[in-house]
């Protein structure tokens, strides 16, 4: 009873204020929406200027940027290659701004922003005008029962206003459902552009790594070469056969072939990252050198606690709960649409038509809608709603444990990764030095080339053992931090304290 006399209330203060709201809101219409809805659009609009035919009215733009704070919205923006040196920030920055994937995520965004925008409109009444003019001519019935010849001109305007005032949780639901999708909007947005910047770290990584493999192959050419000079000089000089020089050419050979694949991979990985932060795949481009710490920071961070951090901030997994509280105020909707509905309506009428009185009157009146029979769709409904929220629940806990599972094999990865910058550190060295020794020997009419081959093979899988021990310290490094949801940008692979 207290709601209906609520309702009482706000029929009686709406009747006395309708013509007013009727005469402001057909000047606001006739000015081109150039009110204080008009107003309040204006500034959100991208770009700064103002759109009066689409306003903002209810800021979802805003609301939208609250829950990206920290990413920026591509649209409108030109993030051209700078000249001179690529830094791994300025290439993240780049693939952010020019990535088609995470364009349109930011579209997806915007789109989930503007339906809780047309959600929210649900508690706002609505207006509307019509409006008519005719003329009759020839012979015709009047609207007094005669037959006219002359011609005769009907005028007719209305307009209407219709309020929902209570419909049992309908509206309420929808908004928080709408809530929830941007949410999750917003998180996979987050989720999608941390993924971005794992390409581009790797991208970014696999150019430097291509580029030392091919200085490797080029050292292992070049020590191929000498070793092939000397076995030359040797047999020239009765020392060693003909079968060291054949080794040994053969060695060379293979050298020149693993030279030219290195090349190769060169210039496919300057391609990718080339394509991955927006520009052409003939891009020239230029990257800082990535310095490797000689002793890396140990891991010390107990897994408990680097579990829960992921748990609290992994985007994946804050928009599979968003999602599911979506899912569970669309239970509420379901269950609405079978329950009343209370709504207002007032309108002003206008009519002038020939021989009849004009009509000129306003009306209002409240509206009951009470659901009888809907053929059983309103129960399959909240069934539906029902089976979709157990769904993503479903996904809820899937996506806990990929998390978690995720945070695993990174932390191990990067221990990983540590320990073999170690030992490919100590290998690199001893394996050189074998081969100095190697060569001397055999140089020295001691060794034999067999040897020399030998120290040489390993000298080479030794560097490139080292180059993809350095390749994959950063990656692991990129993937830890992607696992604890830190990746938003390339300042968690700066500092190599920063991770733990």
């Amino acid at each position: 009873m207290s709601r209906l006399r609520g309702v009482e209330g706000t029929v009686t203060t709406l009747h006395g204020a309708l013509p007013r709201l009727l005469l402001v809101t057909a000047a606001m219409l006739a000015a081109g929406g150039a009110g204080p809805v008009a107003a309040a659009g204006a500034a959100a609009t991208p770009g700064g200027g103002s759109d009066l035919l689409q306003p903002d009215a209810l800021r979802t733009d805003a609301a939208l940027e609250r829950r990206t704070s920290g990413l920026a919205d591509p649209r409108g923006r030109e993030c051209p290659l700078p000249p001179g040196v690529l830094s791994l920030a300025t290439a993240v920055d780049l693939a952010l701004c020019n990535n088609p994937t995470t364009r349109s995520t930011w579209a997806a965004a915007r789109q989930a922003a503007a339906a809780l925008g047309s959600a929210e409109s649900a508690w706002l009444p609505t207006l509307s005008a019509t409006g008519g003019e005719s003329r009759q001519y020839g012979e015709y019935v009047n609207a007094t029962g005669n037959i006219n010849s002359g011609p005769e001109n009907t005028r007719d305007a209305a307009l209407n206003l219709s309020w929902i005032l209570y419909d049992f949780g309908g509206r309420s639901g929808r908004v928080r459902s709408a809530r929830g999708l941007l949410d999750a909007a917003a998180d996979t947005l987050s989720s999608v552009s941390q993924q971005t910047v794992l390409g581009v770290v790797q991208s970014y990584y696999a150019v430097i790594a291509a580029d030392a493999a091919l200085s490797a192959a080029r050292t292992t050419e070049e020590t191929a070469a000498r070793s092939l000079e000397i076995a030359r000089s040797l047999r020239d000089g009765g020392v060693s056969t003909l079968a060291d020089v054949l080794q040994a050419q053969t060695a060379h050979d293979l050298a020149v072939l693993t030279r030219v694949q290195a090349e190769l991979a060169a210039k496919n990985a300057y391609g990718a990252l080339a394509v991955q932060i927006g520009s052409s795949a003939d891009r020239a481009l230029k990257l800082e050198a990535a310095v490797v710490p000689a002793e890396v920071p140990a891991l010390d961070a107990r897994m408990a606690d680097l579990m829960d951090e992921a748990a609290r901030q992994r985007p994946d997994l804050l928009a599979a709960r968003a999602q599911r509280d979506a899912a569970e105020a669309n239970v509420t909707v379901a269950r609405a649409l079978g329950r009343p509905s209370i709504s207002i309506q007032a309108g002003r009428t206008y009519d002038e038509t020939p021989y009849v009185a004009n009509q000129n009157y306003n009306q209002i009146g409240i509206y009951v809608t009470v659901p009888i029979f809907s053929g059983f769709s309103t129960t399959y409904g909240v069934r539906q709603a029902q089976a979709a929220l157990e769904a993503s629940e479903a996904n809820v806990e899937a996506a806990r444990l990929q998390v978690s599972l995720g945070v695993w094999n990174a932390y191990y990865g990067l221990q990983s990764a540590n320990h073999q910058l170690g030992a490919t550190a100590l290998l690199t060295t001893t394996a050189r030095d074998n081969q100095d020794v190697a060569l001397g020997r055999y140089q020295s009419g001691v060794g034999t080339i067999i040897d020399v081959l030998t120290a040489q093979t390993a000298a080479a899988s030794a560097r490139l053992l080292r180059i993809n021990a350095e390749f994959g310290w950063q990656l692991a490094r990129a993937q830890l931090a992607l696992a604890l949801g830190r990746l938003s940008g390339a300042e968690p692979l700066n500092n190599p304290a920063a991770l733990p």
